[in-house]
C-alpha cells in the first residue's frame, strides 16, 4: 500500500520493521505494566485508527488509484472486523466506522485529480459500512443471546447441583444403558464407591440389582430400577434391601422416573435412595409397643375384672358382717371395758374405705377405657343437687359442717348417673377438707351457653400454683404416711373425665387457708333460655342445713 506519489519505487522495509517494532513494544509493555493490560484494547483500537489513516494517506498520495481504493475499502472492513471482535457493544464498531469514513472523506479533498470517482468511492464505503454493521450488529445479538442462554444453563445447572447436594436423599442419574452418569456425594457414601453394581445391562435385571433384593429378602424380578427401565413406569418410595460387601444390609426406600428423548424412547432414569433402616427399626419398635400396650390393655382390663370380683364381693361380705357383729354386740350385756363393738365399727368403717377407694379405681378405669355408659339426656341439675346434698347431709352434720343448696332451676344435656358422680366427689371432697364449723355450698345456675353446677367451702384450699395437678389421679396436698387427709387421690380425676366425656369442662378457684371454688360447666338445652326470661315467676331455693346453732332449720 505504500508507494509515493513519484514514479520512483520507495523501499517500504522500514515501515515494516516500525510496523513490527510497534506491536512487540505493546506486548512486552502488556506484561509489565498493569494499566497496559487493563487499556490494551484500547491502544490496539487506536493502533487501527491510525492505520486506517495512514492507509488513506498512501491512496491519497497516489490519487486513489484502483488498487489503493481497493485496498482502502478492505482496510475499511478488515479493521472494523477487528474492532468488533474485541468489543462487548456496538459503539466501538460504529465509532471506527464513522471515523474511517471521515478520514476517506478528508483524503478525496487532498488530491488535484482522482482516478477513481469518489461517489462510487463513497457508495462502496457506504454498503461496506452497512453490511459490516448490520453483520456485526446481527452476530453480536446472536452472541448476547447465546451468551444469555448459556448463562440461565449455568445457573439452572448450579440450582440443580445445590438441591442435589442439600436433598436428604441420595441421587443417582443413569443412562439408557444403566451406566451412572451423574452421582451425588449422599449416593456415594450410601451405596458405597462401586455404584454400577446396582445397576448394569437391562437386559439383565437380575445383574442390574445384584446388590438389591425384595423386602423379604428374596429375590424380586420386578424391583424399582428394572422397572422403570423394562415398564418405563415411576415408582415411588419401593422398600428393598441392600446387601454390602461387609454382610451388613440396609434398608432402602427407592423412587425413580424414566426420561423420554424427543423420539419416544427412555434416555435416562433419575433415581432417589433413602436410607429408611433407622425409620424401619422404630415403626417395628412402635408394632411391638403397640402389641405390649394392648396386652397390657388386655391385662388391666382383666385386673379390673378380677378386683371387681374378687376385692368387691368379699369386702361387702366384710362389711355386713362387721355391721351384723356391731349391732349383735349391743344387743348383748356385755362387760363396759370391753373392745368388741369398736373392733366391729372399725372393721366396717375401714371396710368401706376401702370399698369407696376399690370403686373410685375403677369408675376412673372405666371412664378412661370409655367403658362407662354416660348418655345425653335432659338432667334437672337442681333436683340432682338436692338428692346429693341429702346423701351427704349426715356427713356434714358428723363435722358440724354447715351444708346449704342454692339450687336455681336449670337443665343440662348430660347424664344423671354422670352428674351424681361429679356432685358426690365435689361434695366429699369439700367436706373431707372443711374443718369444724365451716361451710359448703352446692349451686346451680344457668349461664349463657352452658349449665352450672358449682361446690364451694371455705376450708384449707391449696396454692393457686398446685391447680395443675389436682385433676391427676394418685394426687394429693398431702402425701406420706403423716398426710393430714386421707383417700388416693382419685376422685376428682373421675370428677374430671366423667364432666368431660358428658361434652362439659370443670375449673377450681382456689386459694390457700380461704376455700376452693369448683364449678363444672355443662351443656345446656333450650329450655334454659326461656326461664331465664322468667326469674320473676320462679325464684332460687336456698336449703341450709341445721348448724351447730340451729339444727333442723330451713331456710327458702
Amino acid at each position: 500500500m505504500h508507494r509515493p506519489a513519484s514514479t520512483e519505487a520507495a523501499p517500504v522495509w522500514w515501515i515494516h520493521l516500525g510496523v513490527a517494532g510497534l506491536l512487540v513494544v505493546l506486548l512486552t509493555a502488556s506484561y509489565v505494566s498493569e494499566e497496559i493490560r487493563r487499556r490494551h484494547v484500547g491502544i490496539t483500537w487506536g493502533l487501527l485508527c491510525c492505520m486506517m489513516a495512514w492507509t488513506v494517506v498512501l491512496a491519497a498520495l497516489n490519487e486513489f488509484a484502483g488498487e489503493y481504493a481497493l485496498g482502502v475499502l478492505l482496510m475499511y472492513a478488515v479493521f472494523g472486523g477487528l474492532v468488533a471482535l474485541g468489543s462487548t457493544s456496538m459503539r466501538p464498531v460504529l465509532s471506527f466506522l464513522v471515523v474511517g469514513a471521515l478520514a476517506v472523506g478528508g483524503g478525496l479533498l487532498w488530491p488535484p485529480t482522482l482516478q477513481t470517482s469518489p461517489w462510487a468511492l463513497s457508495g462502496a464505503l457506504a454498503v461496506v459500512a452497512l453490511a459490516e454493521g448490520g453483520a456485526i450488529r446481527w452476530a453480536r445479538s446472536m452472541c448476547d443471546r447465546l451468551r444469555t442462554q448459556r448463562q440461565g444453563l449455568r445457573e439452572q445447572r448450579n440450582l440443580l447441583d445445590r438441591l442435589v447436594e442439600t436433598s436428604p436423599h441420595a441421587v443417582v442419574r443413569v443412562d439408557e444403558r444403566g451406566t451412572p452418569i451423574d452421582v451425588s456425594d449422599r449416593a456415594e457414601g450410601m451405596l458405597g464407591p462401586k455404584v454400577d453394581a446396582l445397576f448394569g445391562p437391562q437386559h439383565d435385571p437380575t445383574a442390574a440389582e445384584a446388590s438389591l433384593v425384595g423386602e423379604n429378602g428374596t429375590p424380586d424380578a420386578r424391583r424399582p430400577i428394572s422397572q422403570v427401565f423394562q415398564a418405563g413406569r415411576s415408582v415411588h418410595n419401593r422398600k428393598c434391601l441392600l446387601r454390602t460387601p461387609d454382610g451388613t444390609q440396609r434398608t432402602l426406600s427407592v423412587s425413580g422416573a424414566p426420561v423420554w428423548g424427543t423420539d419416544g424412547e427412555i434416555r435416562e432414569a433419575i433415581f432417589h435412595f433413602e436410607d429408611v433402616t433407622a425409620r424401619k427399626h422404630r415403626e417395628e419398635a412402635l408394632q411391638q409397643a403397640e402389641k405390649e400396650a394392648a396386652e397390657a390393655d388386655r391385662l388391666k382390663s382383666a385386673l379390673l375384672a378380677n378386683m371387681n370380683h374378687e376385692i368387691r364381693t368379699p369386702l361387702t361380705a366384710i362389711i355386713g358382717f362387721a355391721e351384723a357383729i356391731g349391732t349383735r354386740a349391743s344387743e348383748l350385756e356385755l362387760p363396759e371395758a370391753t373392745p368388741l363393738p369398736g373392733y366391729a365399727d372399725l372393721i366396717e368403717e375401714s371396710g368401706k374405705r376401702l370399698l369407696k377407694t376399690l370403686e373410685n379405681i375403677l369408675d376412673l378405669a372405666q371412664l378412661e377405657a370409655q367403658e362407662m355408659a354416660l348418655g345425653v339426656e335432659a338432667v334437672n341439675l337442681a333436683e340432682q343437687a338436692r338428692r346429693a346434698v341429702a346423701e351427704y347431709r349426715a356427713d356434714a352434720q358428723a363435722k358440724e359442717i354447715d351444708l346449704r343448696l342454692d339450687a336455681a332451676p336449670v337443665e343440662a344435656r348430660a347424664d344423671e348417673n354422670g352428674v351424681q358422680l361429679v356432685l358426690q366427689h365435689l361434695l366429699d371432697n369439700a367436706i373431707k377438707y372443711t374443718t369444724e364449723g365451716g361451710t359448703v355450698e352446692v349451686r346451680t345456675y344457668s349461664e349463657p351457653d352452658c349449665a352450672v353446677l358449682e361446690v364451694e367451702d371455705d376450708g384449707a384450699g391449696m396454692e393457686p400454683a398446685m391447680v395443675d395437678q389436682l385433676f391427676e389421679p394418685f394426687r394429693q396436698a398431702s402425701t406420706g404416711l403423716g398426710r393430714e387427709y386421707e383417700g388416693a387421690g382419685v376422685g376428682l380425676a373421675v370428677t374430671k373425665e366423667a364432666t368431660e366425656q358428658m361434652g362439659g369442662a370443670i375449673e377450681v378457684e382456689t386459694e390457700a387457708g380461704t376455700g376452693s371454688r369448683f364449678l363444672a360447666r355443662l351443656p345446656t338445652t333450650d329450655c334454659n333460655a326461656q326461664r331465664r326470661g322468667d326469674d320473676s315467676a320462679e325464684q332460687p331455693v336456698e336449703e341450709t342445713a341445721p348448724s351447730p346453732n340451729n339444727r333442723g332449720s330451713l331456710t327458702k
